[in-house]
């Protein structure tokens, strides 16, 4: 990314410490602009009353969601989860937990909303609804010189390593079944908690490459002092998926809430001057809410 300063998710005490921390809470200080009453009145009484909007992220996906070198959280995410909070009046709150503990924490009411790039999948809809605002594409992270000569679109027979309950884990799954369909060799997943030890197996070779965003292989390449590179092929075929901000199913006037204020940034502009600042402008959506 353009922050020269920023800490990769690949620096291996970075990582740790994420682990470690599990779902430690962080805070955010976002300058309060002036609410947009129309998109405030939507919002549920008890979190008028609270005045505090809570989400989680795993601040280890850059450019999305991270820590810089200060512990400062970064990235699209958190930045436009902070406009949101100030188009609607609210504080805004980051509790830090792992992707796969997103759901179930939104399902079960611990957090208000989940956010990280989160793919809008027919697996997810059951137990949360979404606030569209942009899409996710698939790449993957192999070592220098792709000694496997892996490429994103043609996958079949490399091992791969993919975090638990993420959509790029989903997508290789289903190109895992479609290898097999057409008599080629399976890819073989192994599957790891966090980004970190994916990219680790990828070094070791324990893995041919690592199944991430897009965006998120070009950054990890860039701050990987010439040991990695992001895989030939472009995207990965058919594994673009919308993305939205996940809410409880029972919370209807929340996710109206967050797309009447994602509206609101729209029409002023500071939606696409967020998506600029982290080259992410060909990822953008018009919100929807996704039930």
């Amino acid at each position: 990314m353009r922050n020269g300063k920023s800490r990769s998710w690949l620096d291996r005490r970075h990582v740790m410490g994420i682990l470690a921390a599990g779902a430690a809470m962080v805070f955010t200080a976002s300058a309060m602009a002036a609410p947009d009453e129309a998109a405030r009145k939507l919002l549920p009484d008890d979190i008028k009353q609270k005045g505090v909007l809570i989400a989680a992220m795993p601040l280890d996906f850059e450019p999305f969601n991270y820590l810089d070198a200060q512990n400062a959280q970064m990235g699209l995410d958190v930045d436009l989860f902070n406009a949101i909070g100030d188009v609607l009046g609210l504080k805004t709150e980051i509790q830090r937990m792992g992707f796969a503990s997103i759901v179930p924490a939104v399902k079960g009411g611990r957090v208000d909303v989940g956010m990280s790039a989160m793919g809008i999948l027919e697996a997810r809809l059951p137990l949360v609804s979404f606030v569209r605002y942009g899409h996710f594409s698939n790449g993957l992270i192999v070592k220098k010189g792709n000694p496997a000569n892996v490429r994103n679109d043609q996958g079949c027979g490399a091992k791969i390593a993919a975090e638990k309950g993420t959509q790029p884990l989903f997508l290789w799954q289903k190109i895992a079944d479609k290898c097999a369909a057409d008599g080629k060799p399976k890819p073989e997943i192994t599957i790891f908690d966090g980004k970190g030890p994916q990219v680790l197996a990828v070094e070791s070779g324990r893995a041919d490459a690592a199944a991430v965003g897009y965006a998120t292989a070009i950054v990890a390449a860039k701050h990987s002092d010439g040991k990695l590179q992001a895989a030939p092929g472009g995207p990965v075929p058919g594994g673009t998926v919308e993305c939205g901000i996940a809410f409880a199913k029972e919370r209807s006037q929340l996710g109206d809430a967050m797309k009447a204020a994602l509206d609101v940034l729209v029409a002023n502009g500071t939606y696409d001057k967020l998506f600029a600042k982290w080259d992410l402008s060909e990822e953008r959506a018009p919100p929807a809410v996704v039930k």
